[in-house]
């Protein structure tokens, strides 16, 4: 049993000026970090032409004006009809009272899979306070990126593919990246014991990983994860283990879901730091203020997980400590890069990921005056690696979820999108393709079983599914927020966007 947690420790800020940052130490593309060498060894190679899975789980007890702006954007943008799992606070742990309903009812539909679906594609997403922003092709194609970036500093520490901590050490499972770690204190593994960010360490400025706002993200979150069901649930059915032998009730952050997965990831890295040097483990020297924590691992107990982070938050953009940082603009490059030199603001470009998927109106109204590519869409994106991100993240200040709302490129005529999206999705008789990535074909899961890409629903937007198969019309969750004045889209076409 570790000894008591503590409150996580919190650097002092300050302000970053964005012409500043985004003069440091990027290439033209933005990108800066390990490259897979060709050839490498952990392969995404698919039959041509597979079909598999893709199941948008969301936790959630109910639907609210922030939980109808996540399903609103995952029906513009062409995602698979959500599957709620802890609906109504159903479960072992009622999800009104505590965040453990993410671990407990998420780990049952995972188990409820037939083995046929190891290889399906889960991404899981907090439900109150998250926008997606590109298409599924678009993550599901970084997802391996981001592996392939992780793997490489595998293969540079000479591990990758070893026979460690009870399985092969690689990476197939993504959480989002965090500036800050919470709840852990500064002693615990999850905050000194896991990977430091392979952001190049200019990447804020001189000022780098001094304070809160210049720290490169370096700890996880969980309220965004990715990859293959099948890991999925391992990862998953170590963290309730974890859950049932760290649970403290007289601990303030007991109901914490992060807390246990990151102990995890905690476990995993501390044996591969083991690995790594002969069974030695990295101290951090943070004097006598600090009592560093090192869990006690049994011999033989499996820690290899497959867990990782997506650094450059190509994925999953987080806001917390972040807001200075995220901006939104046209990637139309209207001025010509300057030789070497770092890019001007004005000169980055999109990338090519985004532009090859299908465009922003693609299903759009015949009334639509124009079909706008996506260089000419105002995109969030992230100033430090000057790339827009897969979704949107509301941590920290929860306000912004009503101030930056409107910033979504879709915004305000949302209902026109969805309904166009879904009337294109409802046009397939059978399964139909979602996304293509790398030969495969990643189409709709559904819990009831069949094959169709929609549900039942009768209003033409579509709706969502209960982990037990029954099917949520979105009128019987959403049309209580939709309309002018509500928030979630204004309800009359008014032109061109």
């Amino acid at each position: 049993m570790y000894p008591p947690r503590r409150l996580a420790f919190l650097a002092a800020g300050g302000f970053i000026l964005l012409v500043f940052l985004a003069a440091y130490h990027f290439t033209s593309s933005g990108r800066s970090s390990p490259s897979p060498e060709t050839g490498n060894f952990y392969s995404f190679r698919h039959n041509k032409h597979d079909e598999r899975q893709f199941h948008l789980i969301l936790p959630a007890t109910g639907p609210n004006l922030d939980f109808c702006k996540l399903l609103l954007s995952a029906g513009i943008l062409g995602y698979p009809e959500p599957i709620f799992v802890g609906w109504d606070g159903r479960g072992v742990y009622n999800g009104t009272e505590t965040h453990l309903f993410k671990i407990t009812e998420t780990l049952t539909y995972l188990r409820s899979l037939p083995t046929s679906a190891d290889k399906d594609m889960v991404l899981i997403l907090d439900a109150y306070d998250i926008w997606l922003q590109l298409r599924p092709e678009v993550l599901i194609s970084r997802y391996y990126d981001v592996i392939r970036k992780n793997d490489a500093r595998l293969r540079d520490e000479g591990i990758l593919g070893k026979d460690h901590g009870g399985g092969e050490v690689k990476h197939s499972l993504i959480f989002g990246p965090d500036k800050i770690f919470w709840p852990q204190g500064p002693g615990d593994p999850a905050v000194w014991a896991v990977p430091q960010s392979y952001l190049p360490p200019n990447s804020f400025g001189p000022e780098t990983d001094t304070n809160m706002l210049t720290v490169r993200p370096r700890w996880l979150n969980s309220g965004t994860i990715m990859g293959p069901a099948k890991e999925m649930r391992e990862m998953f059915s170590a963290t309730m283990d974890m859950l049932s032998r760290q649970y403290d009730s007289g601990w303030e952050f007991h109901g914490s879901d992060q807390y246990y997965f990151a102990e995890v990831w905690a476990e995993q890295e501390i044996n591969r730091m083991k690995l790594k040097n002969d069974g030695e483990v990295d101290m951090p020297d943070y004097g006598d203020d600090v009592e560093v924590i090192v869990p006690q691992i049994p011999e033989g107990k499996k820690t290899e997980y497959g867990i990782c982070l997506d650094y450059e938050m190509d994925l999953f953009q987080t806001a917390a400590a972040f807001e200075f940082h995220v901006l939104w603009m046209r990637f139309n490059g209207s001025s010509p890069a300057d030789g070497n030199a770092p890019p001007r603001i004005d000169q980055w470009t999109l990338r090519e990921d985004v532009e090859r998927s299908e465009g922003p109106f693609a299903a759009s109204p015949k009334d639509f005056p124009d079909q706008k590519p996506w260089k000419d869409m105002m995109l969030g994106a992230n100033s430090i690696t000057h790339s827009p991100f897969g979704l949107f993240h509301v941590t920290g200040d929860k306000t912004v979820r009503d101030r930056w709302w409107p910033r979504m490129w879709f915004h305000p005529h949302g209902e026109a999108l969805m309904k166009a999206s879904k009337r294109k999705q409802g046009k397939s008789k059978g399964p139909a393709t979602l996304a293509e990535v790398d030969g495969v074909r990643w189409q709709q899961a559904r819990p009831d079983g069949k094959t169709t890409p929609m549900g039942p629903g009768k209003d033409g937007k579509g709706g969502a599914w209960r982990d037990d198969g029954v099917y949520i019309p979105w009128k019987e969750m959403c049309a209580p927020f939709e309309g002018d004045g509500q928030g979630l889209y204004v309800r009359e076409w008014k032109g061109e966007l």
